[in-house]
This record gives C-alpha cells, sequence and structure tokens, in this order.
C-alpha cells in the first residue's frame, strides 16, 4: 500500500502533459477567434480612424486619428489616453476580416504576462526548477481563461478586451520586469529592464483605472518593502515610479472623467471602502469554486517541493494574507467608487481582470502558507501530497481530478470558455452567426441601400455575442456613419 501512495509522476513530465492541456484549452478558444465580429463601441472608437485609412491609405493620418479622438475624449468622457489610443486602432478599420486578430493579441499578451511573471518570481526569487514555473504557470492561465466571468467581454470583444486584459497582461510583465532588475546580478546594470518598466508603467498609467490603482499600490508597496530592508534600489525606482505618477496623473485628472461620473451615482469615499471589501468576500464565494480550487490545489506538492529547496523565508503569512485581501478589494474599489456595485454583474471585462488576479493572490498565498509550514517542520518530507524528489504523487493527482470532476457538475460547466467554444462550433452556432454577419455586410456594403435593415442574430454563441444592434437608428448611428447610411435598425 505504502509503495502504492508513492507512485508518482517526474515533475518534468507532468510540466510536459500541463502545457498539452493548456495547447488543447486554448485551441477551440483561437478557432472561435474565426467567428469574432464587432460589436458596441467597436464602431465609435474606430470610426475616425477607419475614415483616415479609407479616405488617406496613409498610416500616418491613421495616428493623427487617434490622438484627435484621445483629444476629444479626454475632455468629453475619459482620460484613459493609452487604452483610447488602442480602441482606435482595432485591426477592422483595415477591413472586417482583420477583427479576427483581436483575441490573438489579447490571448497572446495575457498568456505571456502570467508565464512572465510566473517564472520570474518563483523562478528568480525561490529557485523554482522551470518544470514547476511551468506547471504554476499552466494551473494560473487555465484557471483564468477557463473560469472567467465573461470570455466574450474579456477575450473576443476588442475594445473590452483591449481595454481590460490586455493591460492586465501588459501589467504583469512589467511586474517581472522589476523584480528581474531588483534580482539583478550585482554586476549587471539593468538598464535594459529599466528602460522597459519606465516605458510599460507609463502606458499602463494611461489605461484602465483598475489596473492603475492596484499598480499604484504595489508600486508603493514594493518601495516601503526595499526602504525597510535597506535595499537602496529603491532610490532607482523612482524613476520608473515617477514615469508611471505621471502618466497615471494624466489620466485621473481629465476633465472627461468629471463629465461621465455624473451618469452614475457614486456611493463616496468610505462606503467604497465597505462595498469594496464586501464585494471581495461575494466574489470569492462566487468564482473560486470546486472545479478552480481543486486546480489551484494540484499545486501543493509543487510548492512544497520549491518550499524544502530555497533559501528564502516564509515569516508572518497571517500578513501577507491580510495584504493579499486589501490588494482584491483594491481591484474592487475603482469601479464601484466610479459606478456603483450594481453594475458590476454587467461588467464582465472588469471583473474578468480582477478574477485573474484573485487567482494570483490565492496561489500565492497556498505557496507562502505551504512554505511557512514546511520551515516550521509541520509538512515533513514524506507528506502524502509529494511521491519524492522532482515527482508528484498519482494517487494525489487522481483524488484532485476527481473533485474537480465532481465539482463541474455542481456548476454551469458548459459555460467554461473552451467547452463553450467548442460546443458552439460542432453544433453550428458559429457557423450560423457567421453567416447572419456576413448577410449584415452585405447589405451594409450595397450602396443602393439607403437605409438598411439588418436581421437579428438567431444564435448568439456565448464566448462571442456580447450586444446586439438597436430597433432605434439612432442607437446605430455610428454603423450608419461607418457604412454610408441613411439609417441602421434590425428586426
Amino acid at each position: 500500500m505504502k509503495r502504492f501512495l508513492s507512485t508518482g509522476i517526474p515533475i518534468k513530465i507532468f510540466a510536459v502533459l500541463a502545457i498539452l492541456l493548456l495547447l488543447a484549452l486554448l485551441a477551440p478558444m483561437l478557432k472561435a477567434a474565426q467567428y469574432d465580429v464587432p460589436s458596441a463601441d467597436d464602431y465609435e472608437n474606430g470610426y475616425d480612424t477607419y475614415v483616415a485609412w479609407r479616405d488617406t491609405g496613409s498610416i500616418t493620418e491613421v495616428i493623427k486619428a487617434a490622438f484627435a479622438r484621445i483629444h476629444e475624449l479626454y475632455f468629453t468622457w475619459q482620460g484613459t489616453f493609452t487604452a483610447i489610443f488602442l480602441f482606435t486602432l482595432n485591426p477592422m478599420i483595415f477591413g472586417e476580416q482583420y477583427y479576427q486578430i483581436g483575441p490573438w493579441i489579447v490571448i497572446g499578451t495575457l498568456l505571456f504576462g502570467m508565464f512572465y511573471l510566473t517564472f520570474t518570481l518563483w523562478g528568480r526569487i525561490y529557485q523554482a526548477s522551470k518544470s514547476e514555473c511551468t506547471i504554476i504557470a499552466v494551473i494560473w492561465a487555465a484557471a483564468g481563461t477557463q473560469f472567467l466571468p465573461r470570455a466574450s467581454q474579456g477575450i473576443y470583444w476588442y475594445t473590452g478586451a483591449i481595454y481590460y486584459t490586455f493591460f492586465f497582461g501588459l501589467a504583469a510583465v512589467a511586474y517581472a520586469i522589476l523584480i528581474r532588475f531588483i534580482e539583478r546580478d550585482k554586476n549587471d546594470r539593468g538598464t535594459g529592464e529599466l528602460i522597459a518598466s519606465c516605458l510599460l508603467l507609463f502606458f499602463i498609467g494611461g489605461g484602465n483605472l483598475v489596473t492603475g490603482l492596484t499598480t499604484t499600490v504595489v508600486l508603493l508597496s514594493i518601495e516601503a518593502w526595499l526602504i525597510f530592508r535597506k535595499n537602496s534600489v529603491w532610490k532607482i525606482l523612482l524613476i520608473p515610479l515617477l514615469c508611471f505618477a505621471v502618466s497615471f496623473g494624466i489620466n485621473i485628472a481629465a476633465p472627461g472623467n468629471s463629465a461621465r461620473q455624473t451618469f452614475f451615482a457614486q456611493p463616496g469615499l468610505i462606503k467604497s471602502v465597505f462595498l469594496s471589501f464586501k464585494e471581495t468576500f461575494h466574489s470569492f464565494g462566487k468564482w473560486f469554486t470546486i472545479p478552480v480550487i481543486s486546480l489551484i490545489l494540484i499545486l501543493i506538492p509543487v510548492f512544497r517541493n520549491i518550499s524544502l529547496r530555497t533559501e528564502k523565508r516564509f515569516p508572518l503569512p497571517g500578513l501577507v494574507s491580510l495584504y493579499s485581501l486589501c490588494l482584491a478589494a483594491v481591484m474592487f474599489y475603482a469601479p464601484i467608487y466610479a459606478m456603483t456595485e450594481q453594475t458590476l454583474d454587467h461588467l464582465g471585462r472588469i471583473t474578468n481582470i480582477i478574477f485573474f488576479g484573485m487567482l494570483f493572490l490565492v496561489i500565492f498565498n497556498l505557496f507562502y502558507w505551504i512554505g511557512y509550514l514546511v520551515q516550521k517542520g509541520t509538512l515533513k518530507k514524506d507528506f502524502f501530497p509529494a511521491a519524492g524528489k522532482n515527482r508528484i504523487s498519482l494517487v494525489f493527482l487522481a483524488v484532485m481530478l476527481l473533485i474537480f470532476s465532481f465539482g463541474m457538475t455542481q456548476i454551469k460547466w458548459y459555460d467554461t470558455t473552451s467547452i463553450s467554444a467548442f460546443r458552439s462550433y460542432r453544433s453550428t452556432q458559429m457557423g450560423n452567426y457567421w453567416h447572419t454577419y456576413q448577410q449584415r455586410l452585405k447589405i451594409l456594403k450595397d450602396p443602393e441601400i439607403k437605409d438598411a435593415v439588418l436581421k437579428r442574430f438567431p444564435y448568439r454563441p456565448y464566448v462571442l455575442f456580447f450586444q446586439e444592434l438597436s430597433t432605434d437608428p439612432g442607437h446605430n448611428s455610428t454603423i450608419a456613419l461607418w457604412y454610408g447610411k441613411d439609417s441602421v435598425i434590425i428586426q
């Protein structure tokens, strides 16, 4: 029996299997991109640059139009100038067929950020092997991409995905670069990392306020920690911190922010803090279902092995968890303060990145507590989940798989991203969705038709569909301008 329980799989083999599993999960997601179509603010944000490209075919004129759009919105709607710049460069301005590039950009940036931060944090600081880092990154990426609150807004709707998911990926890269700069060799001046972090943080500061406010807290925390440890590198890090502060300051000082907030009821500063913590606990219970938790728990033997090997200490785990709770609440604070908690359930694009962030915090806290328990001697070398050095117990993995399978029956498993995408593709929902869009384009591109009457989408794939056009032609005015119509309605 003891030999049976100790049977394990080499961690390198497990890492390879994990990567293959992630690729298998990504396949239907990337296939779904083939059927992706624009909606909502895509037309309004891309109209000026589309006209510039259509009329001149000049990239220079497109960039000019993008800056003109930034100037307009900065004073009338929002200060997120780098995000607006990306909005205006929607691939569809060069042709509707290029809209499908968007999900590839978003998924690629998100995964790169997750893997780069994981390899940097665990590899550089805690001396984890490449295989161990791979497993951690795959678990984070798999849980994040499959169980995110709303894939349509977080991956497939260009404006929402670029505004939030893309910037989350950039922030993860920026944090990793800062860690690499701090942990660099004494003979390495780290000039490349310093310049890259300055550029990235300036860009991030001009993006969404959730990422901006979170990055503010993270940067100040890093500085405070370095000062506490009497590490003089904190003085150099004032440079990227200043770059971010300038950008974020320009962002939040925009007159358009005040104009926009008049459309929403605000709970006030103090009440927003309370509501942020309340929403944090509520969302944890809603998002961290049995399947998500079982995926994270797979990392127990990996974290135990790292903890046995690392030279780093794990003091005050309770304080680390308290900080993580506060950081999660910070992520909720900006949307709650600006638009009240009543709208969050409808803003999947925002809650998606909060979910990504909370996933990371839960994974790191699990690691930190295991490290603390290992160094206290509570988790000994013969602890059950570890079959041996650089091996993972097959029995433990089988138990986690059973728990995961049971948990999937307790949730809407068919709404997980890859399963939903695969089911929609196999049932021809995506094909019909795409066919309806092509029928719309024929009407919209017909110069003889001035008042376009479009068919509704009879099939709406869960991962792709975000918003339908309106029966009120006034609400479709931008798409009418885009295609030179007097009016556009659906029926």
